[in-house]
């Protein structure tokens, strides 16, 4: 969301008073198309009303709040598409000269990790606050990897070879040297693209480390989460979890069962290739009469099919006792998990999420502060029954099911709030200590 950043570019420019912002940026599935609202991370909602206040009476007026709007979708394309518009937005407000802090949640600190790294350095960017954030470990796909080498490998030995033709093209008497420029410089001008590409993804996590080491203290960033936050402890199982999804015992009938299909299929494949070898002298020697001991000694190639069947079945019984059962169990729990894991995850980005961290990747030797919020104010058990009871008080006044039950949207929204996941922004704990904080690293910026 660029439009109030723009705004301020402007008044900026003009000469009016530069006032801090804080960019929100909301979790999985907390998505809505307007600014202004109740959810946290909106204008007018209770936690930013707040904090606003709250930062106030710290001697910080005049806060503005820019919700970064992405799809909110469990998934980690979207989650990237988000961190570039992130970026775009944090570059703004750094142009701008605003003093600016962020703000997320969930997975959308996810989204801040990357955003920050594309970003880059900014003298004029305060505190990073992450509420309940399951922190992503990444690593490159095997295909982005090997189209990422090939592109390395383009970019290392076209270019050179470009430049030389480029050089005896323009040294020598030919009338075509302006096409040759245009051939030849943008084969080279397309190889270092493709280098350039190349080299970024496969470096990325050693290049994203030292952005993040130019342009964050440790201190900077506030790490908030609570050991009861019931998403991160999903999360954070199933990254730990090692299951055996397929045993070797089950593995070992299902190679058994296909020891006899790969019998049939060897066996029938062996025939319709040689058939003709087979029956060409049967055929002729029936069609000239001879129903003799030839004939029939020629038909002795049907002993051929048990021994071809039982040779094929005994090879695949051999291999599936010999090692093939374990390692055929092995490779199917893992591909399950993998599913089960970028089902969880919301895997369908260039990169596999290998793991689950509490504070966030990049910053090396980091101390960021910590809290666990373990005492988060109006939770408890008896939480889940107060939004269902505050739920059919809906259906109940609205005579009807328009805002209750038969609107998922809405029933999903009331029953998650419930949840210590969505909790940290209630907390008046929560919200004084994250004022004290953008306090602490703007204090020398907006002044």
């Amino acid at each position: 969301m660029l439009d109030s950043a723009e705004t301020e570019v402007a008044g900026h420019n003009t000469g009016a008073s530069v006032t801090p912002v804080i960019v929100t940026v909301h979790g999985t599935n907390d998505a809505h198309p307007d600014d202004d609202g109740q959810r946290w991370w909106q204008r007018g909602s209770k936690f930013t009303e707040r904090l606003i206040y709250d930062l106030l009476q710290r001697g910080v007026p005049n806060v503005e709040i820019v919700p970064l709007h992405w799809s909110g979708q469990n998934s980690d394309f979207d989650r990237l598409k988000g961190a570039a518009d992130l970026a775009r937005t944090l570059r703004s407000l750094n142009r701008a000269g605003r003093p600016h802090a962020v703000i997320a949640h969930s997975h959308g600190g996810n989204v801040t990790v990357e955003g920050l790294a594309l970003a880059g350095r900014s003298a004029h960017r305060g505190g990073i606050i992450s509420f309940g954030t399951p922190f992503f470990a990444r690593r490159l796909k095997t295909v982005p990897k090997l189209i990422a080498i090939f592109q390395t490998v383009l970019g290392l030995v076209i270019p050179p070879i470009m430049l030389w033709y480029l050089m005896t093209a323009l040294s020598s008497d030919t009338n075509k040297k302006i096409e040759a420029a245009v051939l030849f410089g943008g084969l080279m001008a397309i190889g270092l693209w493709c280098l350039a590409k190349g080299v970024r993804k496969l470096a990325r996590r050693h290049f994203a480390t030292r952005l993040f080491a130019k342009s964050l203290t440790p201190s900077q960033w506030l790490v908030v989460h609570s050991p009861r936050d019931e998403a991160m402890q999903l999360l954070e199982t199933a990254a730990q979890i090692s299951p055996q999804y397929v045993k070797t015992s089950a593995a070992m009938r299902s190679l058994t069962a296909f020891a006899s299909l790969a019998g049939v299929a060897v066996t029938t494949g062996l025939f319709v290739w040689f058939g003709g070898y087979f029956l060409n002298p049967i055929v002729a020697k029936i069609s000239a009469g001879e129903f003799g001991f030839g004939t029939a000694a020629d038909l002795t190639f049907l002993l051929l099919v048990p021994l071809v069947y039982g040779a094929v079945f005994f090879v695949v019984w051999l291999l599936a006792r010999a090692g093939g059962a374990f390692l055929y169990a092995k490779m199917l729990t893992s591909a399950i998990h993998g599913g089960v894991l970028g089902a969880a995850f919301g895997g369908d980005g260039p990169y596999k999420l290998v793991g689950i961290t509490r504070l966030p990747p990049y910053l090396v030797k980091a101390r960021e502060e910590r809290i666990e919020a373990i005492d988060l104010g109006g939770i408890d058990d008896a939480a889940l029954f107060v939004a269902a009871q505050s739920l059919y008080n809906s259906v109940v006044a609205n005579d009807g099911p328009e805002g209750g039950i038969a609107n998922p949207d809405v029933m999903w929204k009331r029953l998650s709030d419930a949840l210590y996941h969505n909790a940290y922004m209630r907390d008046d704990g929560v919200i004084g200590t994250v004022a004290d904080h953008l306090v602490g690293t703007w204090q020398r910026r907006i002044r």
